[in-house]
């Protein structure tokens, strides 16, 4: 009657919901449980763009340096095998240093500095870059913006 019992109630969910029978063989012997590898998608947003963005400021803190030693050049290689992996994952890590600002711009100004020989508003550094995963921006960037020095002509014809 058990039987009887089991199969009426395995009757009453959906197909996808029912318990499947054990296999019929012996048991496999215990053992460490396989390793579970972490695919890309695993990992929450914000930690990614945390990586993405230490990454971002160990690679521009080492440039390209001519005069760098070796254990400086190996760094830099494994660091921009990192950043490629990165890439190859749908992360995409944006600087904006150089940029012509415009306040429309999905980034924020942490401050404006004037600076000599700028014609307008530029992004002159990046604090932190912006990361996109995937095409959609999971971390927006902050940025240090240039303007231009008063008494500077700026191209509308005030001074």
């Amino acid at each position: 009657m058990s039987s009887f019992r089991q199969w009426v109630r395995q009757r009453r969910f959906p197909p996808e919901f029912r318990i499947q029978e054990p296999p019929d063989g012996p048991a496999t012997t215990p053992g460490p449980a396989p390793p579970v590898e972490v695919a890309t998608s695993d990992l929450d947003d914000p930690t990614v763009a945390d990586v993405a963005t230490n990454l971002w400021r160990v690679l521009k803190r080492f440039g390209d340096n001519g005069d760098a030693g070796k254990a400086e050049r190996m760094a830099r290689r494994n660091l921009t095998a990192m950043s490629d992996r990165l890439s190859e994952a749908g992360v995409r890590v944006q600087d904006h240093d150089g940029t012509p600002w415009d306040p429309g711009m999905s980034l924020r100004a942490i401050a404006y500095e004037p600076r000599p020989g700028l014609d307008r508003e530029t992004v002159v550094e990046t604090v932190r870059p912006t990361v996109y995963r995937g095409g959609q921006c999971i971390q927006f960037g902050h940025v240090i913006v240039g303007v231009p020095e008063k008494g500077q002509d700026n191209g509308t014809g005030q001074h």
